[in-house]
């Protein structure tokens, strides 16, 4: 019995969190994406995903039964969010889903940001990053 609950304990800490599929997340590593406000990884602007102002699609694979999601994006340099959600979305039930994000600042166009996926399971919240425009 003890053997069993080991087992159940290790595989649902390997299974605990999500997963950012498109666009590419900035860095992975489950153990740091407790860390804001990136996930433990730092952005650049050398790895830019084409990001329309008018707002894109991101897909996630969750691990969680439930979690609440808000998305956000800021320019680099800067400490300003600006949602790109009506604030936040309650997903229900594990796998995956696609949203279509709000839009950025129309000034934002030609300059360097990051969008923000920030997901809130019952153990706490989760972030991943990409960078754009």
């Amino acid at each position: 019995m003890k053997t069993a609950f080991g087992l159940l304990a290790l595989v649902t800490g390997v299974c605990g969190h999500y997963t950012l599929d498109y666009p590419f997340t900035t860095g992975f590593d489950e153990d740091q994406e407790p860390n804001a406000p990136c996930g433990g990884f730092d952005p650049t602007a050398t790895n830019l995903t084409v990001w329309p102002l008018s707002g894109g699609e991101i897909a996630l694979d969750s691990h969680h039964p439930e979690m609440t999601l808000l998305f956000r994006a800021q320019l680099m340099g800067s400490n300003s969010w600006v949602n790109l959600s009506d604030g936040f979305l309650l997903m229900t039930g594990l796998g995956e889903l696609c949203i279509n994000a709000g839009p950025v600042p129309s000034n934002w166009s030609g300059m360097a940001g990051v969008v923000q996926v920030i997901g809130q399971p019952p153990d706490g919240i989760l972030y991943q990053v990409f960078p754009s425009f």
